[in-house]
């Protein structure tokens, strides 16, 4: 991953966050925005970002209006907080870093296992010139075989990081929407179905909408090597909840997402 390397003294330091709300929620109880400003004096704590900065946050999850749920959705949203249904970032990592040449700082908020996923993709950051920090559950502070093929920059245990009560929340870097694929315009999306929202409302409508479901499912059947043309098939990879209460969409919903997958 060749970067070329530019900054000039004056110029506003920049710095990247992905949050996974799946591995690392927000504490019940707990304000979405206390959270947001804990994640931003970490990272300002760390000394590459420092007065007038801007930091940028994606907050990333596969079941969002479950966890964090549309409340804390909401919350996270008033604050420039960018919200994406996906499985996975590495392309959110490229896309930011191409738009944000080095030195600039990039933090990681995950399960340390899935990181581990994209370690190679760090380093190579971490060898242009980013620097890499990471937060990640306690339970892997202890692990004796290592996930990641190196260490990076700065590195937190999720929960003492959330539920530091020592200092009040001061910062001095302002949030700013994540520049990407997407751009400032479209700070909602799903990577799933490949589909980007102007508002919160249309991006909740979608991933509650047929077209999305049909998304989830085609993505499993791909994964599983499921023939997708067999009607039958079409409740594979469903819960049992689902399958209980004959699916919240219901038959006829059911027969749409059959016929949007046959003009796709």
């Amino acid at each position: 991953m060749a970067r070329q390397q530019r900054g000039h003294w004056g110029e506003v330091e920049k710095a990247f966050v992905v949050w996974d709300l799946g591995s690392c929620p927000i504490p019940e109880g707990h304000d979405p925005l206390m959270v947001v400003g804990k994640i931003q004096m970490a990272v300002e704590k760390s000394g590459h970002v420092r007065r007038n900065g801007q930091i940028s946050i994606t907050a990333i999850g596969s079941k969002l209006t479950e966890i964090p749920g549309e409340d804390a959705m909401r919350r996270l949203s008033s604050f420039e907080i960018s919200l994406k249904h996906a499985y996975c970032y590495t392309n959110d990592l490229d896309e930011w870093a191409d738009a944000n040449p080095p030195p600039s700082t990039i933090m990681i908020i995950d399960d340390l296992e899935r990181i581990g996923w994209v370690a190679s993709t760090l380093s190579d950051l971490e060898d242009a010139g980013y620097r890499i920090l990471l937060a990640y559950p306690q339970r892997y502070l202890a692990t004796t075989t290592p996930l990641l093929p190196r260490s990076f920059s700065k590195q937190w245990d999720w929960d003492a990081l959330v539920f530091d009560e020592q200092e009040e929340i001061t910062t001095t870097t302002s949030l700013v929407s994540s520049q990407g694929k997407y751009n400032d315009e479209y700070p909602w999306a799903c990577e799933v179905c490949f589909v980007a929202d102007k508002s919160f409302e249309d991006f909740t409508a979608h991933l509650k909408s047929v077209q999305h479901e049909y998304g989830e499912w085609d993505t499993f059947a791909c994964k599983n090597g499921v023939d997708r043309t067999i009607r039958e098939n079409l409740p594979l990879g469903r819960s049992p909840e689902d399958h209980l209460k004959k699916d919240k969409l219901g038959e006829e919903a059911r027969r749409r997402c059959l016929d949007f997958h046959m003009h796709v």
